[in-house]
């Protein structure tokens, strides 16, 4: 597989892509959310994202799902015209594509630790693309445990590939809901909670988190507690992106772009920031 590349922006390593076209080849609904797989065009790394067109619409920022060499997994959350109208589409329909863009996780330099992934809502999505990359490297981690938080269980996503893994001894998961009845049996309240309570060693331990500002803030505050420094904890930055390549400063954190510095940032390099 090729990169497309057009030419290289005035920020330095920052790719411009031409958009490839590329086929759907599955979908379905991954809790409130669709999932479109579509053809593979080119390498991508876990925590990055591609710019997504339907013609005639626009295009979107959407985070990878997947890590694969043959299909990109694509979830959507139909909250604006664009991305209604592509989960309009059927698979054998085409896409277009640009990307991917930005830093992902560097899970080469997870080696041989213990991986500590905590994600809320749609933020599971990067998370499951780590989880694909770890369960295909599984002899370079030591124990994965996953935290993962959602408001009710019909919003849980990945169901299945979740309870693959763990019948097959791949990973551990806690799960959270925050807004259950009280005939709930499973864990109520937030996943930060049962994060706490785990007491998880910061000892060779490396978290990678992912979901909304407000619940990665709580998550690094429970951190903290359990002892994990500032360069054990890897974030990945939710802004508003548009443009991908830096140019339009929508999704600036002080001197920082989150499409281009990030979005997967470690935690001492954005944690005094604001934007």
């Amino acid at each position: 597989m090729r990169e497309r590349r057009l030419e290289r922006h005035a920020h330095g390593d920052t790719l411009l892509y031409e958009p490839v076209r590329t086929k759907i080849l599955l979908k379905r609904r991954a809790g409130r959310h669709w999932l479109l797989r579509v053809q593979a065009h080119t390498d991508y790394e876990p925590g990055q994202f591609f710019q997504v067109t339907r013609l005639g619409f626009g295009e979107a920022p959407i985070s990878i799902a997947s890590y694969s060499d043959k299909h990109i997994d694509l979830l959507i959350n139909p909250v604006g015209t664009v991305t209604e109208e592509i989960v309009r589409m059927k698979p054998g329909e085409h896409l277009l594509l640009r990307g991917p863009f930005g830093y992902g996780y560097p899970m080469h330099y997870f080696f041989n630790n213990n991986i500590l992934l905590i994600g809320g809502g749609c933020g599971v999505a990067p998370l499951k693309g780590v989880m694909e990359y770890i369960a295909q490297h599984r002899k370079h981690y030591k124990h994965v445990a996953c935290f993962f938080g959602y408001r009710t269980p019909e919003e849980t996503l990945f169901k299945q590939e979740m309870r693959h893994w763990e019948r097959e001894g791949t990973f551990s998961f806690v799960y959270a809901y925050s807004d259950v009845d009280d005939g709930f049996t499973g864990n109520k309240g937030y996943v930060t909670t049962y994060l706490e309570q785990s007491g998880i060693a910061p000892q060779q331990t490396i978290a990678l988190l992912c979901g909304p500002p407000g619940m990665m803030t709580a998550a690094v505050a429970s951190l903290e507690k359990l002892g994990f420094k500032d360069d054990q904890i890897f974030v990945s930055n939710e802004r508003h992106m548009k443009c991908a390549t830096g140019m339009c400063g929508h999704c600036m954190i002080e001197e920082k772009y989150t499409c281009h510095d990030g979005p997967v940032f470690r935690w001492d390099q954005i944690k005094n920031k604001k934007g």
